[in-house]
C-alpha cells in the first residue's frame, strides 16, 4: 500500500508536530495533568484554531470533511506530546458519529458547535438509564458540554450543563467523570439501524484514533530511551553501544513500525468490507507493541525510569491506559480469526 502523504496531509501533520514541539514540553504537560479535572485543557483552543476540531465535520456545517486517515495522522502526531485533550473522543469519535447520523436540527447544530470549538461532545460509553435518569462515565466528561449515548435503540445527545458530575484525574493524568442527568433533556439524533450504524462508527473511529495516539506516544518513548542510552555512560562509553541493548532497541523499533503500518492500513480501509478485520489486526499489533515498548523503556532506564521526574514514567502510564481502553487483546484476536 502507498503510505506517502499528499500535500495537504503533509502540511497538516507538520502543523501538529510543530504544536507538540512548541507547546507540549514535559513540564507543561505535567502541569495540565495536575490541574483540576473540570478545567478545559488550555491547548484545546489552539487545537480548534488549527482546524483539528473541525476535521471530520462536514464542510456545509463549517468543517473540513476530511477522511479518517487524516484524523489518524493527526492523532499520531499529537500523541507524541502526551495527549490530554479530547481530540480522539470529540473531534474524531463524536464528530464522526454525528456526521454519520441522519440530518436534523440537533445533529447539525452539534456538529457546527464542535467545528467552531463552542462545544465539546464525548461518547458516554458506559451508561445506564433507570427511573428517567442516565448515569455514565467517560473520559473528559468532567468539562464536556454534551455527551452521546445509546438508549433503547436511539442515539441521543445529552447536554451536561445541568448534569451532576464527579470528576477526577485518572492514573495517566487524563480527566474523567461520572455524570448523572435526566434522560428527558436529551435530543434524539438517530433511531434504529441509523443509530446502530452511527454508534458503531463512533466506537471504530475511537479505536483507530486511540491506536494512532499510542503509536505516536510509543515513538516518543523510544526517542527518550534512545537519548538516555546515548548519554548514560558505563565502563567509559555510552551504554547504547552495548550490543545487547542496541538489539533490544532495534526489536522495539520493528514492533512500532509494524503497529504503525497496520494502523494506517486500518484507517485507509475504514469503509471497506474488511475494515473491521483490519482494525482488529491493528489493535492486536498495537497491544503487543505498546506493552513491549513501555516495559522495555522502564527496564532500559533502570530504577530512574519509575520516578515522577522523568517523562518516560508518565508516558508509560498513558500507554497502559490506552491499552486498557482498547480492550482485551484475545477478544480482538478472536474476532480477527473468525472473520478470516
Amino acid at each position: 500500500m502507498d503510505f506517502s502523504y499528499c500535500e495537504e496531509q503533509s502540511m497538516f501533520v507538520a502543523s501538529c508536530e510543530r504544536l507538540v514541539r512548541e507547546r507540549c514540553a514535559f513540564d507543561a504537560r505535567r502541569a495540565v495533568a495536575q490541574s483540576p479535572a473540570d478545567a478545559v485543557p488550555p491547548l484545546w483552543s489552539e487545537f480548534v484554531d488549527l482546524g483539528l476540531a473541525a476535521l471530520h465535520v462536514p464542510e456545509e456545517l463549517g468543517g473540513l470533511g476530511r477522511p479518517l486517515i487524516d484524523g489518524v495522522l493527526a492523532a499520531q502526531a499529537l500523541g507524541r506530546g502526551w495527549l490530554l485533550e479530547p481530540f480522539v473522543d470529540c473531534a474524531l469519535a463524536a464528530a464522526s458519529a454525528l456526521a454519520r447520523a441522519p440530518q436534523g436540527a440537533g445533529r447539525d447544530a452539534a456538529l457546527a458547535a464542535i467545528a467552531d470549538g463552542s462545544s465539546i461532545v464525548v461518547p458516554l460509553v458506559e451508561s445506564q438509564v433507570a427511573g428517567g435518569e442516565v448515569r455514565g462515565t467517560a473520559a473528559h466528561a468532567s468539562y464536556a458540554t454534551a455527551a452521546l449515548l445509546v438508549d433503547r435503540g436511539r442515539m441521543c445527545l445529552l447536554p451536561l450543563a445541568d448534569a451532576q458530575r464527579r470528576g477526577w484525574r485518572q492514573f495517566d493524568g487524563s480527566a474523567a467523570a461520572e455524570v448523572a442527568a435526566l434522560i428527558d433533556s436529551a435530543t434524539v439524533i438517530a433511531e434504529g439501524e441509523a443509530a446502530t450504524a452511527a454508534w458503531r462508527v463512533a466506537r471504530n473511529v475511537a479505536r483507530a484514533g486511540r491506536i494512532a495516539e499510542g503509536v505516536g506516544l510509543a515513538q516518543a518513548v523510544l526517542d527518550v530511551t534512545a537519548e538516555y542510552l546515548r548519554t548514560r555512560r558505563q565502563f567509559g562509553q555510552p551504554i547504547g553501544r552495548f550490543q545487547a541493548l542496541a538489539h533490544r532497541m532495534a526489536d522495539l523499533a520493528i514492533l512500532l513500525e509494524q503497529a504503525q503500518s497496520l494502523m494506517l492500513a486500518a484507517a485507509m480501509k475504514a469503509d471497506a468490507a474488511d475494515g473491521d478485520r483490519a482494525l482488529d489486526a491493528a489493535q492486536v499489533m498495537a497491544h503487543r507493541a505498546l506493552r513491549a515498548i513501555g516495559q522495555e523503556a522502564v527496564q532500559l532506564h533502570g530504577g530512574i525510569g519509575m520516578t515522577d521526574e522523568l517523562a518516560v514514567s508518565h508516558y508509560v502510564k498513558r500507554l497502559l491506559a490506552i491499552e486498557i481502553e482498547l480492550g482485551d487483546i484475545d477478544t480482538a484476536l478472536a474476532r480477527f480469526a473468525a472473520a478470516a
